[in-house]
């Protein structure tokens, strides 16, 4: 829980973090720990979710995994669509633990851009996961490229 937490301010240092040892939501499935997204306007959390690893073993492609849930009618709602422009560039970004990655990340989801980034292990490449472009490092500055 340590290393998470420490990551996770890392990473997201306006992230405000609290930790629930008591959480028991039974889903059978997860296999880590598990994770509920709040935010003030509303009274109740807006996503959960949690770590299952080797899911779709059934399928032939065992692997780890994170998902989340959430009440779509409800995001919507936070969302000022007035000033909401469609993007349809998915960014692909790969797994390192860098600072500066993680910075270009957050800047790129901060001004409304989807980016993907590859977990530890993953295979597929950014053309399997449906990307457009692909954050690549030039000259020690992470660069977005076309995907060819």
């Amino acid at each position: 829980m340590e290393e998470l937490a420490n990551r996770l301010q890392k990473y997201f240092p306006a992230l405000q973090l609290g930790i629930d040892l008591a959480e028991l939501r039974g889903y059978h499935y997860h296999t880590g720990v598990v994770f509920a997204a709040f935010t003030p306007s509303v009274g109740r959390e807006i996503a959960r979710g949690g770590r299952y690893d080797n899911i779709g073993a059934a399928f032939g492609r065992a692997r780890p995994a994170t998902g989340f849930s959430a009440d779509l009618k409800q995001l919507a709602n936070l969302v000022k669509t007035k000033d909401a422009e469609l993007k349809h560039e998915i960014i692909f970004a790969p797994y390192a633990d860098d600072s500066d990655l993680a910075e270009a990340i957050r800047d790129l989801r901060a001004q409304g851009l989807a980016v993907i980034q590859q977990l530890p292990g993953q295979t597929g490449d950014a053309g399997q996961m449906g990307c457009t472009l692909i954050l690549v490092q030039e000259s020690q500055c992470w660069v977005i490229k076309a995907l060819n």
